[in-house]
């Protein structure tokens, strides 16, 4: 015996939007950036970490603490090396962000703080060499900028 769906203007909508949210977390960038920590403890990212993580911290020319964190991980496709930028800066601030591997830029935006501060993370190719990671930001109401930079060994 056969069975007809008949689907309302509302339930092919929601499906329609279902089907939408779905596409879009599949061709999601693997780069994010937002205010604060997420809470997650995820670090760089949210595959199997391999070798140690290293880490740097200082402050920017108007004193704001920031720490740059660079890890490889295999949460790709294939082998990464995960940035993750942090600025304990007040809630509002926009930044210009930009972190980049051995001088090759793959992030830059602007991301505004939260509550908890500034957090950018993004993740390059593994290069299979030791892969030189920096961040660049400058604070878009007043001036201050940051530099940072780590060392990543090869794995």
């Amino acid at each position: 015996m056969e069975k007809h769906v008949k689907l309302t203007k509302s339930s092919a909508a929601a499906l329609t939007a279902t089907a939408a949210v779905a596409l879009s977390m599949l061709a999601a960038p693997a780069a994010f950036a937002h205010g604060g920590d997420d809470g997650s403890g995820s670090g760089s990212g949210s595959g199997r970490r391999l070798g140690p993580a290293v880490s740097t911290s200082g402050t920017g020319t108007l004193g704001s603490p920031w720490t740059l964190k660079s890890q490889h991980d295999d949460d790709g496709p294939g082998l990464v090396a995960g940035e993750e930028f942090e600025i304990n800066t007040p809630a509002g601030h926009v930044w210009t962000v930009t972190l980049a591997d051995n001088g090759n830029p793959f992030f830059s935006q602007d991301v505004t703080a939260d509550a908890t501060g500034l957090k950018a993370m993004s993740k390059a190719a593994d290069t299979g060499t030791d892969q030189h990671m920096t961040a660049h930001a400058v604070d878009k109401a007043t001036g201050e900028v940051v530099d940072g930079a780590v060392d990543l060994p090869a794995i």
